[in-house]
Parts: C-alpha cells; sequence; structure tokens
C-alpha cells in the first residue's frame, strides 16, 4: 500500500509558492500579468477536550500581480485575508495578495535578489496566516474556555498568547504590571495602525512575521540572520521612514526575538555584541 505524505510544512509551502512565481516571472512577456494558484500547506491542531479535529492538508489561495517596469529596483508587497468567494470545499480559506516589481531587463541577473525578496515575503505572510488560526504551531498548554467550540480560534487565541506572554517576558522592561504593559501594547498597536514605521515593526503583530522572514531570506542567500534585517531597517532609514535611532532600537529587539524564537538562527557576533 502506497505510504501517504504528509502535509507540507510551512517551510516547504513557501518553497513551492516562491517556485511557482519564479516559474510565472520567467514567462517571455514584457506585460504586467495577474495570476490565481492554490498553494497546498499542512494544518496541525492544537486540541482541547471535545475537538476531534485531525492534522489535514489545507490550501491557500496565491493572488500574484508581476509588474515589469523599466528601471525598476526589485521590489515586493504582500497581504493577507480572508478568500472572498471560493468554493466551500476550501473553507475555511485565506489569501495572500503578493505583488512583485522588477525590471525585465535585468533578467537573468536579478533573479537571485527576486527569489530572496519572494522568500522574505512569503514566508513572513504565512506567519500571519499561523497567527489568525488557519495554521499553527503548537503554543503553551491551557485550558480552553467552557463551551470553545471554534477550533480556529482556538488556535488563533493559543498562539497568539504565546507570543503576548513572551513580548512580555522580553520587553516589559519598565512596564512590569500586567495592566501597564497592557496599555503599552495597546499604545503601540495603535500607533503601528497609523503607518509609524518603528511601531509596525515592533507590534505584535508584525515582529515575529518579519523575523521568520528574515530567517527563510538568510537561509536562501547563506548568510546570517542580521543580514537581510541590517539591509531592510537601513532601507527605512535611507526612505526616512524611520530615524537611525529608531532604527537601532528596532534592530535591538529583533535580535533579542530571533534570539528566543530560532535557536538556530546564526547571528554575527558584532551584532549580538551591539543590539543584544
Amino acid at each position: 500500500m502506497k505510504q501517504r505524505q504528509p502535509p507540507p510544512s510551512p517551510h516547504a509551502a513557501a518553497t513551492r509558492a516562491v517556485a511557482l512565481i519564479i516559474s510565472l516571472i520567467k514567462r517571455p512577456t514584457a506585460k504586467s500579468e495577474r495570476y490565481r494558484r492554490w498553494v497546498d500547506i499542512g494544518w496541525q491542531p492544537i486540541p482541547f477536550k471535545g475537538s476531534s479535529q485531525q492534522p489535514e492538508q489545507r490550501r491557500f489561495l496565491l493572488k500574484l500581480s508581476v509588474h515589469r517596469r523599466a528601471g525598476a529596483e526589485v521590489d515586493a508587497w504582500a497581504d493577507t485575508g480572508e478568500c472572498g468567494s471560493v468554493s466551500a470545499v476550501f473553507r475555511p480559506c485565506m489569501e495572500v495578495a503578493l505583488g512583485i516589481t522588477f525590471d525585465p531587463s535585468d533578467l537573468p541577473g536579478c533573479l537571485h535578489s527576486v527569489v530572496a525578496v519572494l522568500h522574505q515575503t512569503v514566508r513572513h505572510e504565512i506567519e500571519h496566516l499561523m497567527d489568525e488560526g488557519f495554521l499553527a504551531l503548537p503554543g503553551p498548554s491551557r485550558r480552553p474556555r467552557r463551551g470553545t467550540t471554534d477550533q480556529e480560534q482556538w488556535q488563533r487565541s493559543v498562539r497568539l498568547s504565546h507570543w503576548y506572554g513572551l513580548r512580555r517576558r522580553l520587553f516589559s522592561g519598565g512596564f512590569g504590571t500586567l495592566r501597564k504593559w497592557d496599555r503599552k501594547e495597546r499604545a503601540i498597536t495603535e500607533s503601528a495602525r497609523s503607518g509609524k514605521c518603528i511601531d509596525y515593526m515592533v507590534s505584535a503583530r508584525e515582529m515575529h512575521a518579519f523575523t521568520m522572514g528574515f530567517q527563510a531570506e538568510a537561509k536562501y542567500r547563506r548568510v546570517t540572520w542580521d543580514v537581510p534585517m541590517l539591509e531592510y531597517t537601513e532601507s527605512m532609514v535611507n526612505a526616512e521612514r524611520m530615524t537611525q535611532q529608531e532604527s537601532d532600537a528596532v534592530r535591538t529587539m529583533l535580535v533579542r526575538w530571533a534570539v528566543a524564537v530560532i535557536p538556530s538562527a546564526r547571528i554575527s557576533e558584532q551584532t549580538v555584541a551591539r543590539y543584544l
């Protein structure tokens, strides 16, 4: 009997998604294009009393926009959300909308840069899928509220509460009490929503996604984790979206987070000495 293959892990799904995007980008055309493709990914339930759900294979919808512009630098943006109108077969369904811009005359020379940016961006968005309960990694063991029946909400609450507790242990500093830390976290979240770059990058929703995205890019480029992190924050300074002082504050928090959540991450001694 043929052995059933396990569902793709988040890392494997991200790698497959990047390979799919590159195959579409390399098509011989000078036009901008839009694509819709399904990407398979594994789902691991966090059980609670009364839950009978088993690990399963799911899909997310990749909505890709390819923009070919003369003189453009390699750039990518992405967002996640719930699918609008799709077959009930794929419920619950999430989508990742991703755009990539590059100069077609630079191909194949710029392909390495394109792939590196895609690895960071796709892995970043898969972390958001996890935060929304569509996917999940094991979090702390705790009892759900009485009457909990929604597996997706349970997945989300366990994962986010895990990050919340870790953030408080790492960053509370002078905001020692739970009430004061709650106020600080809410202030950061509201500031992030208003577009302040420093608070956006260190907010509860974004920090882990950035950290894992930098790790995915670093693995592809075969560099230490801090190389893409330093490059990204420097680009924010050059674009005048944050000051050098704010950039240093972001780097300090990101390095501490990376050390806590990715023990295997390779980080240069210079970065550790300066920011940890």
